[in-house]
């Protein structure tokens, strides 16, 4: 590898020690609970997603598989060019949806079960930390199932418990640093829109939301073994940071102390992050930087601190990421994710880097882009 080979786990420690304000100036943050949950996440380092591939997904007469979005099979050898890079975590994004069969035993494809086994094996073996989730199954493809939960709760949630049966079956004995996360980014605009102006049905939406978080920790916890006690990654509501903290979400019940984990993503201001172009919702923002921008980055992460981190609850920022298209001014690029995952690190967070091959190339020798690199050396050490 390159500039970024064998970054040390105590650089990342040090880089709690002060946060960055709205102007860009250094202060010291409030000390961060010295709770095992804690402790476990801040050791978690810093966290890159292997996107658009595991987790792609296709159509009711198209089967989407390892490879249907353009990206190569994962090898060992991406999994260590993370590692040399300095990365502690690997998210490993899974939909399922296509592997399952029907109720009422809804039995996952043993071909894919081995598959995403041998991955995680991989990430396991060099020493990271391992999520593993139920991704698209969330989404609205044809095939994806969770969002039929806003009109038949129950039938959704015992699906929800007859998947994570089977995986956390399977992964019983894995090592403590596997962790299972719920869901990604779900939430029942058919039930309750945040942008229609009114809370009709907006209880019942949080209130299946809870229901899935909830039958997901039961059912892990069910299958005993390592699982018993292994931590678990729960799902904010669209994993948005305003809507989770709403007072409508629950962080579910459980019997183990202490192993339950937030799930938060972060694309803000959208216009940035996803845009490449003007659309109707929004005018493409290429450039990112100013007082108000880091204003709104350090509010943001307040809800979070006050919310939850300050409740004993850790959390993991399970995506953030910018567009690479050629409208972004590159040093903005830079400028955002260092302010976010220097944000995070500050507040006790593992931040999870949304890639799908445009920052760290998925074939040898696994280029990294100029912008992640910057990151990486603008990082307070």
């Amino acid at each position: 590898m390159r500039v970024l080979k064998n970054i040390s786990a105590a650089i990342l420690i040090v880089t709690l020690s002060s946060c960055q304000t709205a102007n860009g100036k250094i202060s010291e943050p409030d000390p961060i609970p010295d709770i095992p949950g804690m402790l476990f996440v801040r050791d978690m380092g810093i966290g890159i997603n292997i996107g658009n591939t595991l987790d792609a997904i296709g159509t009711s007469t198209w089967i989407a598989g390892e490879t249907g979005w353009g990206n190569p099979k994962i090898t060992r050898g991406l999994i260590r060019a993370y590692k040399n890079y300095g990365y502690k975590t690997i998210r490993l994004p899974v939909t399922w949806a296509e592997y399952i069969g029907p109720a009422p035993d809804y039995k996952i494809a043993p071909e894919r079960m081995d598959r995403v086994e041998e991955v995680v094996n991989w990430i396991i073996e060099e020493g990271l930390y391992c999520i593993l989730n139920l991704h698209h199954d969330g989404g609205e493809s044809d095939r994806s199932w969770i969002l039929n939960a806003a009109a038949d709760p129950d039938k959704i949630s015992k699906q929800m418990a007859a998947v994570w049966k089977q995986i956390a079956g399977r992964f019983l004995g894995a090592s403590d640093k596997l962790i299972l996360e719920a869901m990604n980014e779900v939430g029942f605009n058919k039930l309750w829109n945040q942008w229609g102006g009114t809370t009709n049905g907006k209880s019942e939406a949080y209130k299946i939301l809870n229901k899935l978080n909830q039958t997901f920790v039961d059912t892990v916890r069910s299958t005993g073994g390592n699982n018993a006690f292994r931590f678990l990654l729960v799902s904010g509501y669209w994993t948005d940071i305003d809507l989770t903290c709403d007072a409508l979400f629950k962080i579910p019940q459980d019997k183990t102390e202490d192993r339950i984990i937030l799930s938060l993503h972060y694309y803000t201001p959208a216009v940035f992050c996803i845009l490449d172009k003007d659309e109707s919702w929004g005018k493409n923002q290429t450039d990112w930087g100013s007082g108000g921008d880091y204003a709104e980055l350090s509010d943001k992460f307040l809800k979070v601190r006050k919310n939850f981190i300050d409740k004993d609850i850790p959390v993991i920022l399970g995506e953030y990421g910018v567009s690479s298209g050629s409208t972004k001014v590159e040093a903005a690029r830079t400028r955002w994710m260092t302010a976010v995952t220097q944000t995070c690190l500050d507040n006790g967070i593992c931040p999870v880097l949304w890639d799908t091959g445009n920052d760290i190339k998925r074939q040898p020798p696994y280029v990294m882009s100029n912008a992640l690199k910057n990151v990486w050396l603008n990082l307070k050490q």
